[in-house]
């Protein structure tokens, strides 16, 4: 990592933190005007627009670097996560804006003719989603390896998805669970954008300094 990068990095941490901070504090102040502190974090609400926008915005991102490495003539495990990693950001978002993961307690549910709502099993749904992610991250490791911007932000990342299923898990207890996982999450998308704009940035580099380099 250069001293671009880092600065970088140290810059896009500090926005998302600020950001994250004036959403949630925003959002919550609003909730409690209104008499439901979910308020803002509900579907379709603020939050989950903003969540949802992020997961669009990586996906692109993911793409953009897709092409970049692909037509650097890399192998394709090296360009090949990218591809997959856009594909899963676009699905998180249209399941972020149509609530598909929140139906899928009722779908295993229909399994046994039961309502198992009331399990609450949409935080195993977001854990399974992060198994996938470490699976495909450990399997094309060496996309991930080769740039070690992103690091900091998909540890960042992964903490807060965490923190979503822990906090989650409880949200039939006390509506604070629910509102403090949710804002895990939209913390921990931002985190995954960033990573993923960071290596957009590096990638740019790398390239007009290959396309400037003369010719020998």
């Amino acid at each position: 990592m250069n001293a671009k990068d880092k600065k970088r990095l140290l810059f896009g941490i500090i926005s998302v933190i600020f950001f994250n901070f004036i959403l949630i504090l925003t959002s919550i102040i609003s909730g409690i005007n209104k008499g439901n502190l979910m308020l803002r974090f509900g579907e379709h609400q603020t939050v989950t627009l903003f969540s949802g926008l992020f997961l669009g915005f990586t996906a692109m991102t993911s793409l953009f670097i897709y092409f970049l490495k692909r037509q650097a003539g890399l192998k394709s495990e090296r360009y090949a996560f990218w591809m997959f990693s856009a594909i899963g950001f676009i699905y998180l978002c249209l399941d972020e804006y149509f609530m598909a993961h929140e139906g899928i307690d009722n779908w295993v549910g229909s399994w046994f003719g039961k309502d198992v709502t009331y399990l609450n099993l949409d935080n195993l749904v977001i854990a399974f989603y992060g198994l996938v992610a470490l699976y495909v991250c450990y399997h094309l490791r060496r996309a991930v390896l080769s740039h070690k911007v992103m690091w900091p932000c998909l540890g960042l990342g992964g903490f807060c998805l965490a923190g979503t299923v822990v906090f989650h898990s409880f949200e039939k207890i006390n509506i604070i669970f629910e509102v403090v996982g949710e804002s895990f999450k939209i913390v921990g998308v931002t985190f995954f954008f960033l990573a993923y704009f960071l290596v957009l940035l590096a990638s740019l580099d790398r390239l007009t300094i290959i396309q400037t380099r003369p010719a020998e």
